[in-house]
């Protein structure tokens, strides 16, 4: 077999694979971490078939995602969750800022790129690392790193947030404000949420209004 004919062997493998793992994580078949897991998987074992299409469509289905989780509450439910857990996220945010910092200067970490890490983990992942990078004259490097360090993070919470509620015998409630305080990324604390239960989903969901 020549190379032209393997390449293009592999490029219909990986087409056909992607395809399967794409409708089978549309269908719900399988849970959030489990569908983690596999695109990570596949990311590492081929090349993305369509990887400039799907940056700009995972652009838009993030945006679209956040307005559709905005219409499961009212007007009024969502401002009063947001009153009650004000002093969780100020302070959630304070602290993760000054920790991110202190590491940052213990491990001699670039200041950009600290900053831009510590501001992913405390705000909303890899969102707040896209807004923030250009008042920081970021570079790609820079900004590559801040959100594959952030995006790593997310990926091991989805994984083991669950198994640590369950072994810690957190009830849902607990499990949904924990999961909304401690993981950077939206889409990880929906995962995360709804696989630890309905009720914890709904919690997480008050907490982030």
């Amino acid at each position: 077999m020549d190379g032209d004919a393997f390449f293009g062997n592999t490029g219909c493998v990986s087409k056909n694979i992607f395809f399967i793992g794409l409708i089978l994580a549309a269908t719900g078949l399988v849970s959030p971490p489990i569908a983690l897991a596999g695109g990570l998987i596949y990311g590492f074992s081929f090349l993305h078939p369509f990887h400039v299409e799907a940056k700009k469509l995972s652009k838009l289905l993030l945006q679209a995602s956040v307005v559709g989780l905005g219409f499961w509450h009212g007007f009024a439910a969502g401002y009063a969750a947001g009153r009650s857990g004000f002093i969780y996220t100020a302070g959630s945010i304070s602290i993760a800022l000054l920790l991110g910092w202190g590491l940052g200067r213990l491990l001699r970490v670039k200041q950009r790129i600290s900053y831009l890490i510590s501001a992913g983990t405390a705000i909303c992942g890899g969102s707040a690392i896209a807004a923030i990078a250009p008042i920081t004259n970021a570079s790609q490097e820079e900004i590559a790193v801040s959100l594959g360090t952030v995006f790593a993070l997310n990926s091991i919470a989805l994984l083991t947030f669950p198994a640590i509620g369950i072994a810690l015998h957190m009830t849902q409630s607990q499990f949904g404000l924990w999961s909304a305080l401690a993981i950077h990324d939206i889409s990880s604390v929906v995962g995360a949420t709804a696989k630890y239960g309905a009720v914890a989903s709904n919690c997480r969901h008050d907490r982030q209004s």
